[in-house]
């Protein structure tokens, strides 16, 4: 439900079980300490070079050499995203700013836009390069999403 005056989401319809689910995601999350979070962020990383070497060698052999080495620049943009992401958080929560989520949403904004224009110059210069790189950034973050769940299901946080 959309409120009159702003255009915006009601607080209503957030009270119901959308808010519930955020809680929950956030317990989700909580499990996770931060040496099992370096684990998993090493592993992402190991298996995203694999998940490259093998992209690169398949396109390569089918005679998409360029899908290939856009889907090894898509996983090292994932890779550069998430290392961003753990740096910018600890230099906002040691900096103690009085805003920290608009701190981090401006931060955002600035790796997604630099990640899009990357993209669109990969795509201007050879769409299948492009392309690849686009497949490769979605491939890094269901690699990531897959290594993220190994440690919930390990410690019982199953839905």
């Amino acid at each position: 439900m959309l409120s009159q005056r702003s255009g915006r989401p009601s607080g209503r319809l957030l009270a119901g079980s959308d808010f519930k689910g955020m809680n929950r995601l956030a317990e989700l999350f909580e499990q996770i300490t931060l040496p099992e979070l370096q684990r998993l962020l090493r592993r992402t990383v190991f298996s995203a070079v694999g998940v490259g070497v093998v992209a690169l060698v398949v396109a390569g052999v089918l005679g998409h050499l360029y899908f290939g080495l856009g889907v090894c620049i898509g996983l090292g943009l994932g890779v550069v995203n998430v290392r961003m992401i753990t740096q910018q958080t600890a230099k906002v929560s040691e900096s103690k700013t009085a805003k920290p989520v608009r701190a981090l949403a401006s931060m955002t904004l600035f790796r997604l836009g630099a990640t899009t224009i990357v993209i669109v110059v990969l795509a201007v210069v050879a769409k299948q390069l492009g392309f690849g790189a686009v497949g490769g950034v979605a491939l890094f973050y269901f690699v990531f999403l897959a290594n993220l769940i190994v440690p919930l299901l390990r410690k019982g946080f199953a839905a």
